[in-house]
């Protein structure tokens, strides 16, 4: 009975985060308009993400499924609630600067963001979406997560480099100063 309240309480919260994501987006781009509206052919890292969580939950709840304790599944609500919290925290922090990853662009006005969680990592929403998908793989119990969770990984790290190209092509010194003294994904870590 647990292991179903946690998987559809990580399914809502889930669809919850993204919900957020497609509204804060419209609001982002009023307030700072994007300077290059060219629509780009490559997916989003939310759109790897969304496809990589939802097929590996359904297909995962039937197939490939380990066993692991019921404390097990918890810690990793608790991984996925933390994750979801850092994302938020950050996109919010973000404001108006923030753009889809798949957009990759400077904004009109475009400020380098060094405060709140920005203070402890240079990509705190990759990092909570790191999170998100460690959780889910301990709460879905299925091997399925082993692959989303790869897939998470490889994409948070090609996304966050070639942003860090980006903001160092704009901000120059300044950015390369901020990721000498601020983390990639884990404070402290890495």
């Amino acid at each position: 009975m647990i292991n179903l309240i946690l998987r559809s309480a990580t399914l809502i919260l889930f669809a919850v985060w993204r919900i957020y994501w497609l509204l804060t987006k419209k609001e982002a781009e009023i307030s700072k308009p994007k300077t290059n509206t060219t629509k780009r052919a490559i997916g989003s890292i939310m759109i790897v993400f969304s496809g990589s969580y939802i097929i590996a939950n359904l297909v995962g709840f039937v197939l490939f499924p380990f066993h692991i304790n019921t404390t097990v599944q918890i810690i990793g609500f608790i991984l996925f609630m933390l994750g979801f919290f850092e994302a938020m925290v950050a996109r919010k922090t973000l404001a108006d600067n923030w753009t889809e990853s798949y957009e990759y662009q400077i904004k009109k006005n475009h400020e380098l963001i060094t405060k709140g969680i920005y203070r402890y990592v240079r990509h705190p929403i990759y990092g909570g979406l790191i999170l998100m998908s460690t959780g889910a793989l301990l709460v879905s119990s299925s091997y399925t997560f082993i692959a989303a969770l790869i897939i998470m990984l490889i994409a948070a790290e090609i996304f966050a480099q070639r942003e860090e190209k980006l903001l160092t092509k704009h901000f120059g010194k300044k950015y390369l100063e901020y990721m000498k003294t601020t983390k990639k994904f884990i404070p402290f870590i890495y």
